[in-house]
């Protein structure tokens, strides 16, 4: 059976954490993508020494703030793109808790190159818009994993993220039932469903809450 939470508390845009477009007609999506991406990891709950996957990291400027999760951890990148990191943030994450990081480029749609059942768990957060083939990732995601393992995917939902003026028209936007569908025809249970909101600046300077949706599926 899913649970499914509401998330009352309302998280601010933060000031010290910005993050870094790898494409630039995505660049106001990803500049805005700070807080999801904080509030994703915070739901992670990570134990001493796990091994983490990331789908999509663009940059290293959140790793300070993954780092101080738990002690030990090893973080493995993932970027559909052939952009260098962002290695200043990356040198301050890695004298946190004894942390570990290695970023890897390769081609969307191809094989992750990772053993099978080795990570315990992976995470992405508003990026599944431009993945071509979003349900093969979903089942590599799949086989990288413990069991026991999960992946944890935040994103806006299409009835929110269709009208937004920084949306392009290779946007694909998901209801909850496309990406649950997803999950489970990839393999995933327990799933877990978190409504939350944050409040982002508009181009004009505007404050707007915006709601999100953090998912999180086990294998």
């Amino acid at each position: 059976m899913d649970k499914s939470i509401e998330y009352k508390k309302t998280s601010k845009q933060r000031q010290d954490f910005k993050y870094d477009n790898k494409r630039k007609k995505n660049l106001e999506i990803q500049h805005q993508n700070q807080n999801i991406i904080s509030q994703t990891i915070a739901e992670l709950k990570l134990t001493n020494h796990s091994f983490i996957l990331e789908i999509e990291c663009n940059n290293s400027r959140h790793l300070p703030f993954l780092f101080q999760q738990a002690k030990g951890i090893g973080y493995y990148g993932v970027s559909f793109s052939d952009k260098p990191m962002d290695e200043i943030p990356l040198v301050q994450a890695l004298k946190i808790n004894e942390g570990h990081a290695e970023f890897i480029n390769i081609k969307e749609g191809e094989k992750l190159n990772f053993e099978s059942d080795f990570f315990d768990c992976c995470f992405t957060a508003n990026t599944i818009y431009y993945w071509s083939d979003p349900l093969s990732t979903f089942k590599e995601i799949y086989r990288t994993l413990r069991l026991g393992g999960t992946f944890n995917l935040s994103f806006i939902e299409q009835k929110f993220g269709k009208d937004l003026p920084w949306t392009q028209t290779d946007f694909t936007f998901y209801t909850l039932n496309q990406i649950k569908t997803m999950y489970r025809i990839a393999g995933f249970g327990d799933l877990e469903v978190i409504q939350m909101t944050e409040e982002v600046m508009t181009k004009d300077g505007q404050h707007m809450v915006r709601p999100f949706i953090y998912i999180s599926g086990r294998k």
